[in-house]
């Protein structure tokens, strides 16, 4: 039975980590964050190269910030922009500086001293790179006829590289997770070294962690032992034992 938990809110979906040993000295409790319930690829750390190993362990976790900090600033309201290009572009350098003056000719184009985003890099198989962009949009569409037109616009005027996609999401109750799916984890080792994971604009709002009394103070407050879970997975720990991983969307 597990004696220790941590608890992750972002919005509507609450992360529980559920540990059968309790952290108690600090190079131990840092352990804890070292799991990815969401690596369904099942990527081992047995590999000679250190660097290696931590390079994966920071794209792990940089998948789980992109996934948390979507939860917790983006919803209803707000859009999914996805950029492409007309030739394969794989020059992630190039592409990231085009990705930042997309960003400049979007809040000129509108007038707006901030822009809350978070995007992410899709890498096709044969290597041109995409973006996938959660956004506060300045302004509702009022039809499908209105977002074409938009997306027309932004093609050839904002981003002008290439194709773009604008998508309402006030359907999806889980954003995080409908943007991490286009993250491509086969190649994320070799093509991010050096860079972050995910683009982000400054002052997006963190998620918030509970970790013991506040952690079971938060379960008894939002009655998750009566909720049912949408996803569940477990696996053991050298420090911790057993870490058994819940996560419950309280819009569902």
């Amino acid at each position: 039975m597990a004696t220790y938990k941590k608890v992750i809110a972002c919005n509507n979906v609450i992360e529980v980590y559920e540990y059968e040993k309790s952290p108690i000295e600090k190079h131990v409790k840092n352990k804890i964050d070292d799991y990815d319930p969401f690596d369904l690829e099942n990527i081992k750390l047995e590999l000679k190269d250190r660097t290696e190993e931590r390079r994966l362990q920071t794209v792990r976790d940089a998948r789980n910030m992109t996934r948390r900090l979507a939860l917790m600033n983006f919803g209803p309201g707000d859009k999914f922009i996805t950029l492409t290009y007309r030739e394969n572009m794989q020059d992630i350098d190039k592409a990231d500086d085009d990705f930042k003056k997309f960003i400049k000719r979007f809040k000129y184009k509108f007038e707006l001293s901030e822009l809350p985003y978070i995007a992410i890099r899709e890498f096709q198989k044969r290597g041109a790179i995409h973006y996938h962009m959660l956004c506060k949009f300045p302004f509702e569409f009022e039809n499908e006829e209105h977002i074409k037109y938009w997306e027309r616009i932004f093609g050839q005027d904002i981003w002008k590289h290439g194709f773009v996609d604008i998508k309402p999401i006030d359907h999806v109750d889980n954003v995080g997770a409908y943007l991490i799916k286009y993250m491509t984890k086969n190649v994320s080792v070799e093509f991010f070294k050096g860079k972050k994971v995910y683009l982000c604009s400054k002052g997006l709002e963190r998620p918030l962690v509970y970790r013991g009394d506040e952690a079971e103070e938060i379960l008894r407050v939002y009655e998750l032992e009566n909720k049912k879970e949408v996803f569940t997975n477990s696996y053991e720990s050298e420090y911790l034992g057993q870490i058994v991983y819940k996560e419950y969307n309280l819009k569902r």
